[in-house]
């Protein structure tokens, strides 16, 4: 690229001093703000923060300077050709600095509303892109007379290309949204999918533009794209209104209390961790023949991820429960008959 199709005077007035003056004030007050009012978010929230301050200040620094070195260059009158890359290379950078200095400010709204509630990257990703594509329109407007607007939209073989080239894409994008709109789980909830016969189950761990990534009770890594999941019913076992409802069964012989029977198994969720009190733990006779009685016991995880420890710790306490009120469990019987 020549300098002479560098427009150096469009560039002046966006790395004027009175610019970076106002970018270190917005990041003066967003980290002010910052260590006010979001104190008490997680550790790994801590650091994402505190990471984006120093690049963004490093930004500022490095940008500020190239301004300097142009403007010491423009007024000195030395290497005209250079000042001119110089300018462009500090205007390029402050644009980057501007969409970092934006996602800090998206990211301390998205922590302050989500204080103990994860926060999917997908949100910020968008906001990002679409900050950036808002960015590079104006500068190409006002430094370089582009309307690239109207360039994309004279395309229309451009579009037709560029539409079928990202349908899946574009699908999973528009899922991911959805997703986020409708509030069906958030980041930390356990869920299972249901598509065909197929079933994954798992605790939330990152929604972004592609895919949802789930942790599995093995701590496998699955990643099932925001398509197939808005295609698919899932059971979310973390909702506040209606957490995860468990239930083991106890067969017992049909000459047993069964009002004892129901009271054993009471007892021993009081000493079992990790069971709600609301709702509460209740009893239901399931099924009677001549041999036996079944009686299921339901009950409420605060975790669902501990299903299968609680669930041990469960039917441990119980038979322990059964054997100190000298109940009796149901055995198999067979019937034999002379020919």
């Amino acid at each position: 690229m020549s300098d002479q199709f560098i427009p150096v005077e469009r560039i002046q007035h966006l790395i004027e001093t009175e610019a970076f003056i106002l970018f270190g004030v917005l990041l003066t007050i967003s980290f002010l703000f910052y260590k006010i009012f979001l104190k008490k978010i997680s550790e790994k929230r801590h650091a994402n923060l505190q990471a984006r301050f120093k690049i963004v200040f490093l930004y500022i620094l490095i940008t500020g300077a190239l301004a300097g070195s142009y403007w010491i260059m423009h007024f000195q009158n030395l290497a005209p050709n250079l000042s001119s890359y110089v300018a462009l290379l500090a205007l390029f950078l402050g644009a980057v600095m501007v969409v970092k200095l934006a996602q800090i400010f998206i990211y301390i709204y998205l922590f302050l509303a989500n204080m103990s509630v994860g926060v999917p990257r997908l949100i910020a990703n968008i906001f990002t892109l679409l900050f950036s594509l808002v960015i590079i329109s104006w500068i190409a407007a006002e430094v370089f007379e582009i309307q690239l607007a109207a360039v994309l939209a004279t395309s229309a073989v451009f579009s037709l290309v560029l539409g079928l080239a990202l349908q899946d894409t574009l699908g999973n994008l528009f899922s991911g949204v959805a997703f986020q709109f409708d509030r069906l789980f958030n980041i930390g909830d356990w869920i299972e999918i249901h598509l065909g016969q197929e079933k994954w189950t798992g605790q939330v761990q990152e929604i972004n533009w592609r895919a949802t990534t789930l942790m599995g009770f093995a701590d496998e890594l699955i990643l099932i794209p925001n398509r197939m999941i808005a295609q698919s019913q899932f059971i979310n076992f973390s909702h506040l209104q209606k957490p995860a409802r468990l239930n083991q069964t106890f067969r017992f012989r049909f000459d047993v209390s069964t009002e004892v029977a129901k009271m054993a198994l009471l007892e021993g969720l009081q000493n079992t961790p990790g069971i709600l009190n609301d709702p509460a733990p209740r009893t239901l006779i399931t099924e009677i023949t001549d041999s036996w009685i079944t009686i299921k016991i339901f009950y409420s995880l605060k975790d669902y991820g501990m299903r299968y420890r609680t669930g041990d710790e469960v039917i441990t306490n119980i038979l322990a429960r059964i054997r100190h009120h000298g109940l009796s469990m149901a055995h198999p019987t067979m019937q034999l008959f002379e020919s």
